[in-house]
């Protein structure tokens, strides 16, 4: 197996408890697939559905949410030098519509993983797969405390500003 991806999926936050166990990472490594994206190239597009986690290995992503007026703005921008970049995770759990799309701000290499093979990994290790699925649990857990603070802090800035309108 290609040394590169192997220590680029020892950088993914739900893969670091293997990061010592190289026969697990093999295994882990044996669910991707390899693929370039060009810049300019939507990765993932909000509202489709997708059953891919990317693990961007090398490249710089944008994230972008439509507005009410159906307009795209930038939530955030990530840089895989910095390891561990990875969108598309919720697609492992469940097998819904994306909420964000993903565009290549650069040509980027990936890492592939199809939600069918990741069961069939769970399936054939079920130790291995719980805990892979526990960490992504966590991860968004994590997420969504996050979103639910920044909702809580937009909406308490919401209330100052027709407050002060009101005076």
């Amino acid at each position: 197996m290609d040394p590169v991806i192997i220590e680029n999926l020892k950088k993914v936050s739900f893969f670091k408890m293997f990061a010592k166990d190289n026969a697990v990472m093999e295994k882990i490594a044996g669910m991707c697939v390899q693929r370039k994206i060009k810049k300019g190239k939507t990765v993932i597009r909000e509202g489709e559905y997708g059953d891919e986690l990317f693990i961007i290995m090398n490249g710089q992503i944008e994230i972008l949410k439509k507005t009410i007026q159906n307009e795209l703005y930038t939530v955030t921008s990530l840089d895989a030098s910095a390891g561990g970049v990875y969108v598309g995770e919720l697609a492992m759990i469940d097998n819904d519509i994306r909420s964000a799309t993903v565009m290549a701000k650069t040509d980027c290499d990936c890492l592939i993983i199809k939600r069918n093979k990741f069961i069939k990994f769970g399936d054939e290790n079920p130790r291995l797969g719980l805990e892979i699925t526990r960490a992504i649990a966590l991860q968004l857990g994590r997420n969504l405390r996050k979103t639910n603070s920044d909702v809580i802090t937009l909406f308490s800035a919401l209330v100052e500003e027709i407050a002060s309108e009101e005076v």
